[in-house]
């Protein structure tokens, strides 16, 4: 009996955004073109980034053509695309399912969810908040981490700072000096920032002026966080 549960902890398991599932009815995504998603990530994260219709036939209870026209429904539609690339080892061309289109698609819902304050009532926590709490909310936050990235914000990455506002109690100008610390020393991720937020806690900052104060004395001293 150990050694069989032991096998299926070894199996591993498919991390799946909690914002997605929350989210993809929303999105007018079917339940099972969702679980044809999560199983395309569950082969990304084993490592097999183009699984055939017949690998996937072997995990889901979608006959042959419902398969194929799940598929290509999502590529019509974009919340998927085929990406071809070339091994740079041996030189031979391969192909790769995208699940970025799926991601932007996330991302333009939870825009919008940002700009309906009335409508969030209906989602659970950590996202459920009252109409006049989201009012307060820095929206423009999300703006300022996106033009530091350079690009659109993850919906990890989006959760992370909703949780820093609204159930962390970080302010918007706290969170923004965090984001310009991890800038100054080139580390401009959403896990680093997390930890500069979580050690000025630890150390009972609170203002800017503080946590500026103790980032010029942790520079000098070359201790990293």
């Amino acid at each position: 009996m150990d050694s069989q549960i032991l096998q299926l902890l070894q199996e591993g398991a498919t991390s799946v955004s909690n914002l997605l599932l929350k989210m993809y009815k929303r999105m007018s995504l079917a339940d099972d073109e969702m679980m044809l998603l999560i199983h395309l990530l569950s082969f990304q994260q084993e490592g097999n980034r183009f699984p055939t219709l017949t690998e996937l036939e072997e995990r889901m209870s979608m006959s042959n053509m419902r398969l194929i026209q799940s598929l290509q429904k999502l590529l019509k539609e974009e919340w998927i695309s085929i990406d071809e690339f070339v091994d740079p080892q041996t030189g031979m061309r391969h192909e790769q399912y995208n699940l970025t289109p799926l991601y932007r698609k996330l991302y333009q819902t939870w825009r919008e969810q940002l700009a309906a304050p009335q409508v969030m009532e209906t989602i659970h926590e950590p996202f459920r908040q009252s109409a006049a709490a989201l009012d307060d909310e820095p929206v423009a936050i999300y703006s300022r981490f996106e033009q530091a990235f350079g690009r659109p914000l993850s919906p990890f990455e989006l959760e992370s700072i909703h949780m820093w506002t609204g159930q962390d109690g970080y302010s918007e100008e706290l969170i923004l000096t965090a984001l310009r610390e991890a800038a100054t020393v080139g580390k401009l991720h959403i896990r680093y920032i997390d930890r500069i937020l979580l050690e000025w806690q630890k150390q009972q900052i609170t203002s800017v002026e503080q946590a500026r104060l103790y980032s010029m004395n942790f520079r000098r001293n070359r201790q990293p966080l």
